[in-house]
């Protein structure tokens, strides 16, 4: 029987780089699982269903709610509901498997007291730059109005307060994507042998 696997959460403000890490590990980690998860929002460009997220509608996203099948789940920007499918986590946890999930900092503190602690590592990932420089990579990633700019900015500076709930924070330097999947890795690596 495999060992015990373990869910490794990744939270942190918008344009710190959480997709971008997201991806680099799943290309140099096959091995670990990537579970998606539900979202009411439309896809971006370059998202797959299934993949990215599973995008569904208002409607169904109720129904699972009321069935009981979310870990989380919360309402972020723009009104959009984000979940996350508990037996997609579990199954992987219960195979040995590194699980990766994304997570913002309203669902890890509902995940954090659903789980069993030995079932997760929570990791914060930290800007090095100020708030003004995660705007700009927003914007550059996709359009965005000012009024959904300024909800992303009170957004981050409540999110940066929760740093301190995480096990472990990585600091994000715009550009250096090598230097940011490195220090993820080492916290991977040193949580999953102890």
């Amino acid at each position: 029987m495999p060992k015990q696997g373990k869910i490794i959460f990744i939270s942190g403000p918008s344009g710190v780089g959480k997709g971008t890490l997201i991806n680099a590990l799943r290309t140099r980690h096959p091995d670990f699982l990537f579970p998606p998860s539900c979202t009411t929002r439309f896809p971006r460009p370059g998202e797959v269903n299934g993949r990215t997220y599973h995008f569904i509608s208002r409607k169904e996203f109720e129904k699972k709610i009321k069935e009981g099948e979310f870990l989380e789940y919360a309402q972020i920007h723009g009104g959009h509901f984000y979940g996350t499918l508990q037996d997609e986590l579990f199954k992987g946890v219960k195979n040995g498997k590194i699980v990766i999930r994304e997570f913002d900092v309203q669902g890890f503190a509902q995940a954090r007291e659903k789980l069993p602690r030995e079932f997760y590592v929570s990791i914060f990932l930290q800007p090095a730059e100020d708030i003004s420089d995660l705007v700009r990579r927003i914007r550059e990633r996709a359009p965005i109005s000012d009024e959904e700019v300024q909800k992303r900015i009170k957004s981050m500076e409540k999110e940066m307060a929760y740093s301190k709930y995480y096990d472990h924070v990585v600091v994000s330097h715009a550009g250096e994507i090598e230097r940011l999947v490195s220090d993820t890795e080492k916290v991977i690596v040193k949580e999953c042998e102890e």
